[in-house]
């Protein structure tokens, strides 16, 4: 990844995937772009509100972009090769008196092969306390509910993870190897979130062998919260593919952007896996994104029931579930119980990590083979609660 900083495609394979993108023999209706209602009601939800950033595809494209914003008045930011998903991504303060969509449509009539948005914010779809009442009862149930053969599988490949940082110490704890990339803006955040999403997915009963490649995502932005920007998700992704890492989970949600769209058909093109919490926003909420891509899974959470995680969004989007409430995680001393969509993506991650029909298959064909092996939820078929249903594992690794 090539820097310079101061101070201071259109989509080739969404035919493709939405073609082949089968659940349990339904189409998986994935709301690619959102309506322009819910674009306008997410434009203040940004890491800094006079920031735009823009992809490009080559150097040339780079150059003629830079040139004609610095002669509009766009203050450099910075300009990066993302040489892991092919692209160029630049970064400039707006100048009075544009907004954001007149940023947008000024960059994009400079080049006409960029594409340019806000610099959207991504927060953890947080794991929260659990109550402390069912230990006897619920401690560690998501392995029996998955049917996950006893002793663990090998995984097939290396795991990636965009989220907080991660605690060095869970590596010697899990016997794995974990790789540390830090992409977050400001200061960084506490790194607890994504030590319990790691400390779920490199569980020695689960997965054996696992190296995970750790992105460190979250800090504090212009606006003093701990979220993550779309180009911190960005270079995160380009790091990901310059390591060949095959497999992502990400426990992150946030609005719909253009620019994580390109970026993530760039990552799937060139062979990525992208597993995602549909977020913990309600019932009536809004998809939220990655996880609404059409190209990436979206896994929602339930409890040792097979009940829906009561803050768990709803929609055509949802692909399938796995435990998510009440998860016990041991992150070194006391062990203790977490909840939300975050804590389900891993069990499906490793689920894939662990199949070698899986693991480096398109997010369609993944789908398609989850969809036939899940156990079925709420109203019979696929639904907009629980998607094609429980995750579950074969017999044998």
């Amino acid at each position: 990844m090539k820097r310079e900083q101061q101070g201071t495609t259109a989509r080739p394979l969404a035919a493709l995937v939405m073609a082949v993108a089968l659940l349990a023999g339904c189409v998986a209706d994935h709301p690619d772009p959102p309506p322009a209602s819910q674009i306008r009601a997410d434009a203040a939800n940004v890491v800094d509100a006079r920031e735009i950033v823009a992809l490009v595809p080559g150097r040339a494209a780079a150059d003629r972009l830079d040139r004609g914003a610095r002669g509009q008045g766009f203050g450099f930011r910075e300009r990066v090769e993302l040489a892991g998903i092919g692209l160029w991504m630049l970064r400039y303060e707006i100048p009075a008196p544009l907004d954001g969509p007149g940023a947008i449509a000024a960059l994009e009539a400079i080049e006409p092969a960029a594409t340019a948005g806000v610099n959207h914010a991504y927060v953890p779809a947080a794991a929260t306390p659990a109550p402390q009442t069912t230990v006897a009862d619920r401690f560690d149930y998501a392995s029996a509910l998955m049917h996950w053969p006893a002793g663990g599988c090998p995984a097939r490949g290396p795991i990636g993870m965009l989220d907080t940082g991660v605690d060095p110490a869970l590596a010697a704890r899990t016997g794995t190897r974990i790789e540390t990339g830090d992409f977050a803006r400001g200061a960084p955040g506490p790194d607890s979130h994504g030590t319990e999403v790691a400390a779920v997915l490199l569980d020695p009963r689960r997965l054996q062998g696992t190296a995970l490649y750790a992105a460190d995502v979250i800090g504090r932005s212009a606006r003093g919260r701990e979220e993550a920007g779309v180009d911190s998700l960005l270079r995160a992704l380009d790091w990901l593919a310059a390591h060949d890492v095959r497999l992502v989970n990400i426990s992150l949600a946030g609005p719909y952007n253009k620019l994580l769209d390109r970026g993530v058909d760039r990552a799937v093109a060139r062979g990525m896996i992208i597993v995602a919490a549909v977020g913990n926003d309600g019932a009536g909420a809004a998809p939220r994104y990655p996880a609404a891509l059409p190209n990436v899974v979206a896994v929602t959470a339930v409890d040792a029931r097979g009940r829906i995680y009561d803050k768990a969004v709803r929609g055509a989007h949802v692909d399938a579930a796995a435990p998510g409430v009440d998860i016990y995680v041991d992150t070194g001393g006391a062990g203790h119980f977490v909840s939300g969509t975050s804590m389900a993506v891993p069990f499906v991650t490793a689920r894939i990590a662990a199949d070698p029909a899986l693991y480096g298959a398109p997010a369609g064909a993944i789908r398609q083979r989850l969809g036939a092996s899940t156990i079925d939820l709420g109203q019979p078929g696929r639904d907009a609660t629980y998607g094609a249903g429980l995750v579950v594992a074969g017999p044998d690794c």
